[in-house]
C-alpha cells in the first residue's frame, strides 16, 4: 500500500461527510484522533458551511406517546434534492416542547416545565441541561448560541424581564446574570430571542431591539427601522438568516405583503432585503428560514397550506416554487437551514 503523507490524509478526511468520517474512525488510531480534534472539527466545519450551504435544512418534528407518557423528537434533513433524510429520533420526558434553528449543527429545544436539551443530530448525541438547585422559578423563553470568542456553546434563560441566566456548556454550570432595571433592556416575551454572529437579540419593553454579545456579556440597544417606529411590536418578528439578523414587517391588514429588512451590525443601520407579495392568498403565518446561495430566493416555512409547507419565492421575479418534501409525513414541524457538523454537545 502506498504510502500517503499525513497532511494529505487530513486534507481529505476534512472533505467527507461527517457519517462518512464515523466510519472511518474504526479503521485506525490515525484517522480517530484527527477526526477527534477540535481543530479539525473546526476546519471540517468551516468547508462544509461554506461548500454545502445552499440549500440544506433540519425538520424538527414533535410526537407525542400518551399510551407511554412519552414525547419523541424527531429530525429530518433535506438537500438540494428534496427528499427527507430521518437523522435521529430521541425519547424525551412527556411535556410540550419549542424548538429553536440549528447552530453550527447543534439543536436546543426546551419544554414546558422547565427542561432543556442540547443534540447533534448527525452524531447522534444529546446532552440535558441541569436544572437549577436554588431557583425552581419557571423561565420564559431560552436561546442557544455560540460564544466565538471563547470558543463554547451558550444557552440563555429568561425568568422575567429582568434576569437571565446563562449556562455554558463546557464547565457544565450555569453563571447568572442580573442587571439592573432598565426598560431598555426587558424582554419582551412574544418569540424567543433570535442568535446571530455572536449576538442574541429580543424585543424589549419600550419601542426599541435589544442585543447581548454573549462573548463579552454585554447589552445595547438597536432602534427599529424608521417605518416600522410606531408599528404594533405584535406585526414584527426577529429571525437570522445568512448570519445576520433580520426583522420581518408583517402587514396584517391585506395579510398579503410581508417586508424584510436585514440589519448591517459593522455600520448599524438597517437595509431593505426585499418585500414579498402574494397577489391572492394571505401570507401572514409565513416565515423565512433561509436565502438561497444565488441569493435571488427566500426559503418560506408556513406559506399557505399552514406549517406543513415549504416554498421558495423569487425575489427577482416575483414567484413561489414550492418545494415537495419527499419522505416526509408530518404536517406540522420546525424548520431551520443546518449544517452537519462533528462538534460535541458534552464531555
Amino acid at each position: 500500500m502506498a504510502f500517503i503523507p499525513s497532511p494529505i490524509i487530513y486534507n481529505i478526511l476534512s472533505k467527507l461527510p461527517v457519517k462518512s468520517l464515523a466510519r472511518f474512525k474504526s479503521l485506525n488510531k490515525l484517522y480517530c484522533s484527527f477526526i477527534s480534534d477540535p481543530h479539525f472539527i473546526n476546519a471540517h466545519f468551516k468547508n462544509h458551511s461554506v461548500v454545502h450551504g445552499d440549500l440544506c435544512l433540519i425538520l424538527s418534528c414533535i410526537e407525542h406517546q400518551n399510551l407511554n407518557n412519552t414525547t419523541k423528537i424527531h429530525f429530518f434533513t433535506i438537500k438540494d434534492n428534496e427528499h427527507a433524510m430521518i437523522e435521529y429520533s430521541m425519547p424525551v420526558s412527556f411535556d410540550t416542547y419549542h424548538i429553536l434553528p440549528s447552530c453550527n449543527g447543534l439543536i436546543c429545544f426546551y419544554g414546558l416545565h422547565g427542561s432543556v436539551h442540547v443534540c447533534n443530530p448527525t452524531t447522534k448525541t444529546i446532552v440535558n441541561l441541569p436544572n437549577i438547585d436554588d431557583d425552581l422559578q419557571r423561565f420564559q423563553s431560552c436561546g442557544f448560541g455560540f460564544d466565538g470568542i471563547n470558543g463554547t456553546y451558550k444557552v440563555i434563560k429568561f425568568f422575567d424581564p429582568y434576569k437571565i441566566e446563562i449556562f455554558t456548556m463546557v464547565n457544565g454550570s450555569w453563571n447568572k446574570i442580573r442587571y439592573t432595571y432598565s426598560p431598555c433592556f426587558g424582554f419582551q416575551h412574544h418569540q424567543p430571542p433570535v442568535f446571530a454572529n455572536g449576538v442574541f437579540y429580543w424585543f424589549s419593553i419600550s419601542s426599541s431591539i435589544v442585543s447581548f454579545d454573549i462573548g463579552k456579556e454585554t447589552f445595547e440597544t438597536i432602534s427599529l427601522p424608521q417605518s416600522a417606529l410606531n408599528k404594533d411590536k405584535y406585526k414584527l418578528y426577529l429571525v437570522e438568516l445568512k448570519g445576520e439578523l433580520c426583522m420581518v414587517d408583517l402587514d396584517l391588514e391585506d395579510k398579503k405583503r410581508v417586508d424584510i429588512w436585514i440589519f448591517k451590525s459593522n455600520e448599524e443601520h438597517w437595509v431593505k432585503l426585499g418585500t414579498i407579495v402574494h397577489r391572492s392568498e394571505p401570507i401572514d403565518t409565513t416565515c423565512p428560514v433561509g436565502i438561497k446561495a444565488n441569493k435571488k430566493e427566500i426559503l418560506l416555512h408556513g406559506f399557505i397550506k399552514g406549517l406543513g409547507h415549504l416554498s421558495c419565492y423569487n425575489m427577482e421575479t416575483g414567484s413561489f416554487r414550492p418545494i415537495n418534501i419527499k419522505g416526509f409525513t408530518s404536517h406540522y414541524f420546525h424548520a431551520s437551514q443546518h449544517v452537519e457538523t462533528l462538534f460535541q454537545v458534552g464531555h
